[in-house]
C-alpha cells in the first residue's frame, strides 16, 4: 500500500511539474489516470476499514464465558452429565451467572441425548438476547445436536449463525465436515482450508480437505493433503479412514504404510492385519499377502470379511500363488 502511495505521487510530481508542456488531451488523460489510481486507494482504504470494523466487533464478541462453580458444574467436570443436569435444575443464579448455568444445562442435556430439552435451552438463551459470548456457545450446541440427529442443514445454519457471533476454529471445521457429508465439496474444501490457515497441524483438516479435493478431480493436490495428513494424524479412527480411502483409490502403498502405522503404534489388531494382507495382495506381493492370511488363519479368526478376501484372491491370482493360498488357508 505504502508503494502504491509512492508511485501516485510520483506521478502526481511528474504531472504538476509538466503541465504547461501537455495538450488539452494529454492534461485529461494525466487527470483521468490519476483520479481511476485515487479512487482505487480510496476503495482499498474502505475495504480496509471494514475489515478492521469486523475484526474489532468479533473481538469484542470473543470475550470468555463468565465464571461458575457449583456442584452441577463438580459434576459436569466428571462427565457425569445425568447427575449434573439435575443439579443445574435445583440451582439458582442471576444475571450473567444464570446464562452460564443455563448453557451448562443444555449440554448436559445434549450429552445425556435429553434433545428436545437441550433444544429449548439453547433456543431460551438465544431469544433471551444473552451476551454473545453465551449465544455463540448455544448456537455451537444446537449445531452438535442437529449433526447428531443427521439434521445437517440445521447442523450449518446454527455453527453459520455460531460463527457469526465469534469466530472459532472448532466451528470453522464442523462446517466443512457438515458440508463435506451432504457432499458439497467446494465449501466444504473452503472450511477446510480456512481451518489449515489457523492451525496449521491439524492432520483431520488435511485429509478431509485431500477428501474434498479428490472427489472435485484434483487428486495431485490431493495427494499432496493426504501426505501432510498422514505426518500429522495419530488417532486410530483418522489411520483407519486414511487406509481405506488410499485403498479405495488404488494407493496400495499409502493404506500399506497407514496399516504398518497404527501397528507400530501399538495398535495391533485382525483389522490392521487383513488390511496389510488384502493391500500386499493387490499389489501383487504374494508371499506377504499369503503370510498374513495364514498367520490369520491360525489365530482361529473366522472373520467372514477375511474368507471373502480370500476366495476372491484365490479366484483371480496366477494358478500358482492361488494354490499356495488354498494350501495355506482353509476354507469352511
Amino acid at each position: 500500500m505504502s508503494e502504491f502511495i509512492h508511485q501516485w505521487d510520483q506521478l502526481y510530481t511528474a504531472a504538476h511539474k509538466n503541465w504547461h508542456l501537455f495538450s488539452a488531451k494529454e492534461k485529461e488523460e494525466q487527470l483521468h489516470f490519476l483520479e481511476e489510481a485515487a479512487q482505487s486507494l480510496l476503495e482499498s482504504w474502505s475495504d480496509m476499514e471494514e475489515k478492521l470494523i469486523d475484526l474489532k466487533q468479533k473481538k469484542e464478541g470473543a470475550t470468555e464465558v463468565p465464571s461458575y462453580e457449583s456442584r452441577g458444574t463438580s459434576f459436569f467436570t466428571l462427565e457425569m452429565f445425568e447427575q449434573a443436569s439435575a443439579a443445574f435444575l435445583t440451582e439458582e443464579a442471576s444475571g450473567e451467572a444464570n446464562d452460564v448455568r443455563l448453557l451448562y444445562l443444555g449440554y448436559s442435556f445434549l450429552y445425556t441425548e435429553a434433545y428436545t430439552k437441550a433444544i429449548e435451552t439453547f433456543l431460551y438463551l438465544i431469544q433471551s438476547k444473552a451476551p454473545a459470548v453465551i449465544s455463540h456457545f448455544a448456537y455451537v450446541g444446537l449445531g452438535c445436536l442437529y449433526t447428531q440427529l443427521e439434521d445437517f442443514d440445521q447442523a450449518i445454519y446454527s455453527f453459520e449463525k455460531a460463527n457469526e457471533l465469534t469466530t472459532s476454529m472448532d466451528v470453522v471445521y464442523n462446517l466443512g465436515v457438515c458440508h463435506y457429508v451432504k457432499k458439497e465439496y467446494s465449501q466444504a474444501a473452503h472450511y477446510f482450508k480456512e481451518t489449515i490457515k489457523e492451525l496449521e497441524e491439524d492432520g483431520e483438516a488435511y485429509f478431509f480437505l485431500g477428501c474434498c479435493l479428490i472427489e472435485s478431480g484434483y487428486k495431485r493436490e490431493a495427494w499432496n493433503c493426504f501426505l501432510s495428513a498422514l505426518c500429522l494424524l495419530y488417532t486410530d479412527e483418522a489411520l483407519l479412514a486414511f487406509a481405506k480411502v488410499s485403498e479405495w483409490h488404488g494407493h496400495h502403498q499409502m493404506a500399506i504404510h497407514c496399516y504398518k502405522r497404527l501397528e507400530s503404534l501399538g495398535r495391533r489388531t485382525i483389522e490392521t492385519r487383513h488390511g496389510l494382507a488384502w493391500n500386499y495382495a493387490l499389489i501383487e506381493e504374494y508371499e506377504h499377502a499369503i503370510e498374513l492370511f495364514t498367520e490369520l488363519n491360525q489365530s482361529g479368526n473366522d472373520d467372514e470379511s477375511i474368507a471373502q478376501s480370500v476366495r476372491w484372491l484365490i479366484a483371480h491370482w496366477p494358478h500358482a500363488q492361488s494354490e499356495e493360498l488354498s494350501t495355506h488357508f482353509q476354507l469352511n
